[in-house]
């Protein structure tokens, strides 16, 4: 994997106001999608030919704050092997500043720019899209633009002026994903994941240790530990939405009696693939898309964290009925599927995911990372269509239950090791 660096350009200003501001001090609790973190993860980053992303981080302190962002790019190359490619870059916040960027652009310094507002017509007095209004703002520093077909994540880590890794639990992310499919437009908006750091945060320098157990205000380890299952509440693969079942009056069960103009399907559903699996069209039917990240990661040494962070999990799933069925998969740097994906992957019909197998609308699928083996971190998607096949995209954030770190017995610390400078 090749390393790219990118050095923000900072003022003299910049580093005096970091040098006075303080750390904050740690709040000890699980890993998180709503409080500042010391450490942010976005499991789900594109850059491709019908989708983009729009990065938003904020600092939550009366500080500046400095933080390394790593991108890991997964798209395939030429061979059909992920690239598995590591950039890198800083950025700095002023007291209480947001920021954002376009994933595709990346976000270059540039004190001049500026919003205009369109001057006639009927949208006199708004924006003008085109005036350069996602550069403009406090610039945080040099951000690259990914290459063209990103598909991977980014995470980025609190640290002080000299690039030492801290606990003050500063940062707060979200990431929107907008898709373009022919006249079809939508955005999709998920939370970063926080890990918060204490006060030993950094101690053992580059190499962060996610040993801070979650049932406990006493300081153990440096950061969080990752959690230890992820539940995801979702319809059953090719279901039908009750909500779009209900708009779209031609999707109805037929019974041969009045009843069933009032009746509408939800396994009705279906979906187009091409030679190579991948959903090229959906009708009446519903998905759910989850990408998973081990939660250990080595930036020094990228090709070897592939192997040696990857992880085996295991799916319980469980219908309305309570019955339960489960099948495992690995995820080694970076992996996104549909659910059918991982055991029908040209059969979505035949999946243990489908409605055709399961017999019920809900599902309730839990995600438990080998023991033996290191967490996982992730987000789900659903994509939803109707009867004309017209698609519509909601992110979540996944559910997390306990920390990976106790239930091992303390026998395996998840480690995130950042790049030397």
């Amino acid at each position: 994997m090749r390393t790219v660096k990118w050095s923000a350009l900072l003022s003299g200003f910049c580093a005096f106001a970091v040098a006075m501001g303080g750390v904050a001090s740690s709040a000890h609790a699980i890993v998180t999608t709503e409080r500042g973190a010391s450490i942010l993860a976005f499991p789900k980053v594109l850059a491709t030919s019908t989708s983009d992303t729009i990065i938003q981080i904020a600092n939550t302190s009366n500080n500046m704050v400095h933080a390394r962002c790593f991108y890991v790019n997964a798209a395939k190359d030429e061979f059909g092997n992920p690239q598995w490619q590591v950039t890198d870059f800083h950025i700095w916040l002023t007291k209480q500043q947001p920021t954002s960027w376009q994933v595709s652009t990346g976000r270059f310094q540039n004190a001049n720019d500026s919003c205009s507002t369109i001057t006639s017509g009927p949208l006199a007095g708004l924006f003008d899209p085109d005036s350069g209004c996602s550069q403009a703002g406090l610039d945080p520093g040099a951000i690259p633009p990914v290459p063209s077909g990103f598909t991977g994540e980014l995470k980025c880590v609190e640290v002080d002026v000299s690039d030492n890794p801290l606990g003050g639990n500063h940062l707060k992310g979200e990431a929107t994903i907008e898709t373009n499919l022919g006249a079809s437009h939508d955005t999709a908006k998920y939370n970063a994941i926080g890990i918060l750091g204490t006060e030993i945060a950094g101690e053992t320098g580059n190499e962060l240790l996610l040993d801070q157990p979650s049932d406990t205000e006493d300081v153990i380890g440096q950061y969080n530990a990752c959690p230890n299952q992820l539940i995801v509440n979702h319809f059953a693969e090719l279901s039908t939405d009750p909500t779009v079942a209900e708009a779209w009056h031609d999707n109805v069960c037929s019974r041969g009696d009045a009843a069933a103009t009032s009746e509408p399907c939800h396994s009705g559903g279906s979906v187009t693939l091409d030679p190579q699996g991948n959903v090229t069209s959906m009708n009446n039917a519903t998905l759910t898309e989850l990408t998973l990240v081990p939660c250990s990661q080595d930036y020094e040494d990228p090709f070897a964290s592939v192997a040696a962070n990857a992880v085996t999990v295991q799916f319980e799933v469980y219908n309305e009925f309570e019955e339960i069925f489960s099948f495992s998969t690995t995820v080694e740097c970076w992996k996104k599927f549909f659910m059918f994906q991982l055991d029908a992957p040209f059969h979505p019909e035949n999946s243990l995911w489908a409605y055709a197998q399961l017999g019920s609308l809900g599902v309730n699928t839990r995600i438990i990372p080998n023991p033996d083996q290191g967490g996982v971190l992730g987000v789900a998607e659903i994509v939803r269509s109707d009867s004309v096949g017209t698609e519509a995209r909601t992110l979540m954030n996944i559910h997390m239950e306990g920390d990976h770190w106790s239930s091992s017995g303390g026998e395996i610390v998840d480690r995130v090791i950042l790049s030397g400078q």
